[in-house]
């Protein structure tokens, strides 16, 4: 056929061509967004919020009128100040509004924020305290008749520096790291104004209680915060002394200008007018209201509606323009890029311009995660579903295609149900976590693209060296070992700067102790050649992370989840290392071993469930009480209760069939992350569930042969690729047996045969971190181990 020259010929030769249910197993995502788009309930959304008063007139305003479902009843109160300016002021006594001003260079930041400058005073109580210097890293004050000087770790007063205010490992580390000068981000902190004592990071005030405000540190310099004991009828705190502008922090105002953003609640808008009538633009989160019925009206408010934008931007946030453009030069694009690629796939030309095309592709990725909540849903999955398609096209070795192709199908089914999530709640910001998880894959498949693209400029052909290994393998430990101190020093229980360093120390701790069972391999007592033994200083580095990461899960995030995750690992590890053992009494004596251990837990998991008191620790023993017995436990039990009632809704065929709208299985407590099974078997029934299962344990059992087959493929001798085929086979292993621990424990949470374990469920959760740094990256090797097999056997 003529129409297959050119290009086309070289796509269809060797990409999707002869792999026809490759294309179709592809599409059925596609058609499954297609149908969601379809059945969507017809909402409607607001788009613009108009207020007039009158000069000198205010209005309080909540969740109604504002149409904010994370507000407060009387949550904001606008007025109209004697000119033609307007005045917010936060009502709210829990939560805040968040304000960026368009003519500032700071981000946002709280309303009752009040950022400090040299020459202004503020009191607490009667202690009036006058700002001398505010500096980004220095504030010095002047107040009771005493100089204090603060650099955002430790006060001095007169010059005479505080001692800690807790002798802690974290005061200890914090100090080395400021005489080292890294007191940058990670050791700033907050100034505690209140309470009697004086120390580091305490002003003591008498009769003021601790913590009724504090100082924070900022970008720019230091600003005055409400603390976490400050009330408004509490201890009065006044900004501004001295000037007409004087008012209480509780109630100070802001002044609201032309392009200026504020957060209340979740729901985020942006000022469009502000004279004679103030027009707030609602940007994204908003709650929406059925077509089918007239919304309901606000006194004194004005909405503006309009419907779901799916394609197209409603408005005009700031990245959606620029956006655009990228995106519908990149969708076809990218469709493109796999006709052209396997026709010159020899070329170094050519992979400058994969190289290029990939890191355009990740740059708006990423910008589309970082702005998701503004954009029109489908542009994420727009841009991830062809990359996908690429990779589809791009892999040789029958083994790549399968896990790919079982990627292809949890992924999408993942992607799925979390766009049905946002499309069927009332509230639009649900839809942030589908178009996040889709751009986040999105950018990962284009930034492996360029480092395949990369690495064949570099090293066209052959294994990496173990130099090479071994330093890449130290690198990827310090950073994961940096990111966990960050994360303790400045970050919480959620992370630290948005993602969960967490997911990266599983997958570095992996890799760490397959390389060393790989060096063990080759010692002369219980390996596959009889060389001198490895070095044992390197078996010490996944010891360390294993100590690292089991103290991060006890002492830092009190769950004992991760420990039953590493516990899995660790039995599966084991299991690869016997089975294959050279010596048939070491072999079966150990696997006979490990079965009776096996059983052992089983036991002692029946047991706990039958008498939980006898957990031996003291965190969440609560929950383990509730998963034995949650009739009796109302409040730790009514996860498993809401999540149980959901999946019984669901039956076998699921709502979504006959339901546009999701309904009660919202209530769920954390229902995009860790009980996203339970929102699943609740739209798409326990068919749909069961077929997933299914394909969860092929992809377990792919990674596990192609584990197998780096091991067969690269022998057992002293070579190097004899011990780097082992690496491989240990670390697909290791991995393999993470990501079932993971499905086990999801499946256990929802299902309540375990008890209730903050893990999420891969491919299907909404969890960026778990996608990209761990998920992802274990498929990643997966498919270069065969596909650098499939070039080069040896």
């Amino acid at each position: 056929m003529s129409g297959r020259s050119g290009v086309g010929a070289g796509f269809w030769s060797s990409g999707l061509a002869g792999r026809w249910w490759l294309l179709a197993l592809w599409s059925l995502p596609v058609l499954g967004v297609i149908w969601t788009a379809y059945q969507a309930p017809a909402w409607l959304e607001p788009r613009l919020l108009s207020v007039e008063l009158a000069p000198g007139q205010s209005l309080v305003l909540g969740r109604d009128a504002l149409w904010a479902s994370q507000a407060d009843r009387e949550h904001i109160e606008l007025r109209r100040d004697g000119g033609a300016g307007w005045r917010l002021t936060n009502l709210s006594a829990a939560k805040q509004v968040r304000w960026r001003s368009n003519f500032g260079h700071y981000d946002a930041r709280s309303v009752r924020s009040w950022p400090l400058a040299a020459g202004a005073s503020f009191a607490v109580g009667t202690e009036t305290f006058a700002v001398l210097n505010a500096e980004p890293e220095r504030l010095i004050l002047q107040g009771g008749g005493l100089r204090w000087d603060y650099d955002g770790l430790n006060l001095r007063r007169d010059g005479r520096l505080l001692p800690p205010c807790h002798a802690d490992w974290r005061a200890r580390w914090r100090a080395r790291l400021e005489k080292l000068g890294w007191s940058l981000v990670l050791t700033r902190r907050p100034l505690r104004l209140g309470g009697g004592v004086y120390c580091a990071d305490r002003l003591g005030l008498a009769g003021v209680p601790l913590d009724t405000v504090v100082i924070e540190p900022t970008p720019t310099g230091f600003a005055l915060d409400p603390g976490a004991a400050g009330r408004r009828d509490g201890t009065l705190v006044t900004v501004a002394v001295g000037t007409p502008e004087a008012e209480s922090l509780w109630e100070r105002s802001i002044p609201l200008g032309v392009g200026d953003r504020l957060t209340v609640g979740r729901t985020r808008y942006e000022v469009m007018q502000a004279a004679p009538v103030l027009e707030l633009a609602v940007v994204a989160g908003a709650r929406r209201w059925l077509a089918d019925s007239p919304p309901p009206a606000a006194s004194g408010v004005r909405v503006e509606w309009g419907r779901l934008a799916w394609l197209w931007p409603s408005g005009s946030p700031a990245p959606a323009g620029w956006l655009g453009l990228l995106l519908s030069a990149l969708v076809p694009g990218s469709l493109w890029w796999a006709a052209r690629e396997w026709r010159w796939r020899s070329q170094a030309g050519n992979r400058w311009l994969r190289i290029a095309l990939g890191l355009a592709l990740a740059g708006t990725c990423l910008e589309m995660h970082w702005n998701v909540a503004t954009l029109p849903l489908l542009w994420p999955y727009l841009l991830a579903w062809p990359v996908l398609l690429v990779w589809l096209g791009t892999v040789r070795s029958p083994w790549s295609v399968g896990l790919l192709a079982v990627v292809t199908l949890l992924l999408g089914s993942g992607l799925l149900a979390l766009l049905q999530l946002g499309i069927g709640s009332g509230e639009a910001g649900w839809l942030r976590y589908g178009g996040s998880g889709a751009a986040l894959a999105g950018a990962f498949g284009g930034l492996a693209w360029v480092g395949q693209s990369g690495w064949q400029l570099i090293r066209p052909a052959g294994w990496p060296g173990e130099r090479r290994l071994w330093w890449g393998l130290r690198l990827l430990g310090a950073v994961s070992l940096a990111l966990l101190a960050a994360q303790v020093i400045a970050g919480d229980e959620g992370g630290w700067a948005g993602f969960q360093p967490f997911e990266l120390t599983k997958l570095v701790l992996a890799a760490a102790a397959a390389h060393a069972l790989a060096l063990r391999g080759q010692s002369p007592l219980h390996g596959w050649s009889y060389d001198k033994a490895a070095p044992w200083l390197r078996y010490l580095g996944p010891l360390l992370l294993l100590a690292v990461a089991s103290g991060f899960a006890l002492l830092y995030l009190h769950d004992f989840s991760p420990l039953l995750l590493l516990l899995c690992w660790g039995v599966v590890l084991a299991w690869a290392y016997l089975r294959t053992h050279p010596l048939p009494w070491w072999r079966w004596s150990g696997l006979l071993l490990l079965g009776a251990l096996v059983l052992l837990l089983a036991a002692g998991l029946r047991g706990l469930h039958d008498r939980p008191d006898a957990l031996p620790l003291d965190f969440q023993a609560e929950r383990i009480r509730a998963w034995a017995a949650p009739e009796f436990y109302p409040h730790a039990g009514y996860q498993l209760r809401r999540a149980l009632e959901a999946i019984r809704a669901g039956g076998w065929q699921g709502t979504v069939w006959r339901e546009a709208v999701n309904g009660r299985v919202m209530t769920v407590p954390v229902v995009e992350s860790d009980f996203a099974p339970t929102f699943f078997l609740n739209r798409y029934g326990g068919l749909a569930g069961l077929m997933l299962v299914g394909i969860q344990a092929v992809f377990i059992g792919l990674l596990l042969m192609i584990a197998n087959r780096a091991l067969r493929r690269l022998g057992t001798g002293r070579s190097w690729p004899a011990a780097l085929g082992g690496f491989f086979y240990f670390t697909l292993s290791g991995s393999a047996a993470l990501l079932a621990a993971h499905f086990l424990m999801s499946w256990g949470t929802n299902l309540g045969f375990l008890p209730v374990m903050g893990q999420p469920m891969p491919l299907l959760s909404a969890a960026g971190s778990h996608l990209v740094l761990f998920v992802l990256p274990i498929v990643a090797l997966a498919v270069a181990i065969e596909e650098r097999s499939h070039d080069d056997p040896l």
